[in-house]
């Protein structure tokens, strides 16, 4: 009769514990897959704000060398180029990548005409500028987000 009691009571116990454990399990496991979820959110909206971060440094470059402020516009060209080299890494879809790529291939081409000072420079920058907007328009899910690696004028501009 002991060990009747004694088996009714561990059994009792486990299914005490079960009752309590299975809420709290399925809880955890909700809350982790639910921090998956906005960590990989999280990752794209930080993609995202690196790219807009590039297009803001473009656009004041854009600006430096329209003004014909050279000294300032290589300076911000620098950075500029040297930003779009880190954000690479941190792009997770290839076309992005690839525009980005095609970017920093100029960097030679608009750091020699600024030095210079050559007012062909805003030539230089306005396929580098199309390209940008192509990629952040692709990025943030823009109408009909054109591809990134082509340098053409951007369709929804104007």
């Amino acid at each position: 009769m002991k060990r009747v009691l004694t088996v009714i009571v561990i059994v009792l116990i486990a299914v005490a514990y079960g009752l309590g454990f299975w809420p709290q399990y399925q809880k955890a496991q909700k809350a982790q897959s639910d921090l998956k979820t906005i960590s990989a959110e999280m990752g794209v909206l930080q993609g995202q704000i690196g790219l807009c971060r590039l297009q803001d440094f473009l656009l004041a470059l854009v600006k430096s060398t329209t003004e014909k402020n050279y000294g300032d516009a290589s300076v911000i060209s620098t950075g500029f180029f040297t930003a779009v080299g880190d954000e690479i890494p941190h792009q997770t879809d290839p076309q992005v990548k690839a525009g980005l790529a095609s970017i920093l291939q100029q960097r030679d081409a608009v750091t020699a005409a600024l030095a210079k000072g050559d007012p062909g420079a805003l030539g230089l920058l306005q396929p580098i500028q199309n390209t940008m907007f192509q990629i952040v328009n692709r990025s943030l899910g823009g109408p009909g987000a054109p591809t990134p690696a082509s340098t053409g004028n951007p369709t929804s501009a104007s």
